[in-house]
């Protein structure tokens, strides 16, 4: 079988690519090679009740082997997916049209309609109906604290506006009140339409080029290992076949043999994600009732750091999550587990993939062990004073998250990825990623202190013994400190590593070389290695960046 287009990955970017190229008349094929399993046979994401489970699943979620310069490892990693992150959980905001037409050109007002196009597909209702409980308490004390609800969005789902302020951003939750998963990016995409042939469990090993008349490489094959029967195979391209690299953290990877053949040193750098920062644990206010779709509360807190008035601005980004201890558990044990772990155990982890899910769920059974006994003194004691004993232990959270100073790299011949966190500047020595943290916490550490009831004392002793997490502003210095040096984690959505304007072609003199390697025929990428990390979260713009490449190439034809 001859094909069109062989997309690498089916995560957000190629969603987006698959999505907007099943809208035109054209009749080609397109291969899809995915890594990991079909979505739709994978039920424990596709319509699970707790979502957060996926994040202790190693075959779901991999870590990278992610380190600092020092040494200090990172725990950042992928959902290995249909869907990417996307199925997994859910951030649904786009980076200013300003931003993409700087970082990948064209006009502003071509952003703008593309915005429009793609997020029609998604058919979201608008998040300020029928808002939970939690979710208006978030709102009603960001409101007090100084944030103003933004109104910049495209159908329902927000847009990061150039503006300095403090701004709320509502978006649609993708569950039910059960806590069902009710869409997803995966159903932007027709996957049974006759033009795609979708196969999981195949992961790309490399890519085959030939030199050509015009002197640019063609990739001629692309070799495909199978992962449930252990084979491989080399696929060949037809003359006129595209490869669509939408792999996430692995198009570099795949990019990165070629960098003196293609003439494109620059593969492999300028990489980064969102430093994330847990912060504390609270117990709700009394009437304040958590549902299962309140596990990600759907609703981002966004202000601005500046060193001074004419410098650029850091976003940093306030994200929320409640629910039963019991749902919840997941998701803080994937962030426990930064906190709790030694670094000589964690540079195990990061490398050895069957090391960290047992680790993952031995850190989650020693944190309800710890939960059991503290629920049992809990429920003893609100029986000798005649309080209501509550059969749920219900948490609510938050993390602090934003784009680092310094950008980071893939390590060449090895399977490292360094990071630069908090990394002084050279010549002044001036920590900025610190002072952005010690800065942004100690001004909303009264605002995050509202969003209930602090723990027992005891609890919140032994909580800050552990991971130094702050509750007042004079232990915020130390948080940041330690953490700095002990705490490292991501939010898990590497972006950079081919960037358009030096590695990719932006496709202003020719559509169809939209996202095009330059050096190369017929590669192309259409996934976050594209463009340096946006400065919101970052999955919304990892699908238009696929809708853009297919809309380029399509005007093209």
């Amino acid at each position: 079988m001859e094909f069109e287009y062989i997309v690498v990955g089916s995560g957000n970017g190629a969603c987006g690519f698959l999505s907007r190229y099943l809208d035109s008349q054209a009749k080609g094929k397109v291969l899809v090679l995915e890594e990991g399993e079909d979505f739709f046979y994978s039920s424990d994401i596709a319509h699970q009740l707790n979502w957060l489970k996926s994040f202790s699943e190693g075959k779901i979620f991999k870590l990278h082997n992610t380190q600092t310069p020092n040494g200090i490892p990172i725990i950042s990693g992928r959902a290995c997916t249909m869907g990417g992150g996307g199925s997994i959980n859910y951030t649904m905001i786009h980076e200013s049209s300003e931003w993409l037409s700087a970082h990948v050109g064209q006009p502003v007002g071509y952003w703008q309609d593309l915005k429009q196009k793609l997020n029609y597909k998604f058919n979201r209702d608008d998040p300020r109906e029928d808002l939970s409980p939690i979710t208006q308490h978030v709102l009603k004390i960001a409101t007090k604290a100084g944030f103003r609800e933004s109104n910049d969005e495209f159908e329902n789902i927000p847009n990061h506006p150039e503006q300095d302020e403090k701004l709320l951003h509502l978006f649609p939750s993708l569950f039910n009140p059960f806590g069902q998963r009710t869409h997803s990016g995966v159903s932007i995409v027709n996957w049974f339409d006759d033009r795609i042939v979708l196969r999981t469990q195949c992961r790309v090993q490399h890519l085959d080029f030939e030199a050509t008349d015009s002197g640019e490489l063609r990739c001629s094959a692309v070799h495909v290992k199978n992962l449930v029967d252990e084979t491989s195979e080399c696929i060949s391209l037809k003359e006129t076949c595209k490869v669509i690299l939408c792999a996430g953290a692995a198009t570099p990877r795949l990019l990165q043999p070629y960098r003196e053949k293609t003439g494109q040193g620059e593969i492999g750098h300028h990489v980064s994600d969102h430093i994330l920062l847990p912060l504390g644990l609270y117990i709700p206010k009394e009437g304040i009732v958590t549902t299962p779709k309140d596990n990600y509360v759907p609703v981002f807190a966004t202000t601005l750091w500046r060193d001074d008035p004419d410098s650029e601005a850091t976003v940093c980004t306030f994200d929320f999550f409640a629910g039963d201890f019991d749902r919840l558990i997941f998701l803080v044990s994937h962030l426990f587990l930064a906190l709790l772990l030694p670094n000589c155990l964690k540079r195990k982890v990061i490398k050895y993939p069957k090391l960290f899910t047992f680790t993952k769920n031995a850190v989650r059974i020693l944190i309800q062990i710890v939960a059991f006994f503290i629920n049992r003194v809990r429920i003893v004691w609100n029986g000798l004073t005649g309080k209501p004993s509550q059969q749920e232990l219900e948490l609510v959270t938050a993390i602090l998250k934003f784009k680092p100073r310094s950008a980071g790299y893939y390590v060449k011949d090895s399977s490292r990825i360094t990071l630069d966190f908090f990394a002084p500047d050279p010549n002044t020595n001036f920590n900025q990623d610190k002072e952005v943290a010690k800065t942004v916490i100690k001004d909303h550490i009264d605002f995050l202190n509202e969003l209930g009831y602090q723990p027992h004392w005891f609890v919140k002793c032994l909580l800050r013994c552990l991971t130094r997490i702050p509750y007042t502003k004079g232990q915020v210095d130390n948080y940041v400190e330690t953490y700095s040096r002990k705490f490292l984690l991501t939010e898990q959505h590497l972006a950079g590593g081919c960037l358009y304007g030096s590695v990719l072609d932006k496709g202003l003199d020719n559509p169809e070389d939209t996202g095009k390697v330059s050096g190369t025929h017929n590669v192309h990428v259409a996934d976050l290695s594209s463009v340096p990390l946006p400065r919101v979260s970052p999955q919304m713009t990892a699908y238009l960046l696929g809708f853009h490449v297919a809309e380029q190439l399509r005007v093209g034809r």
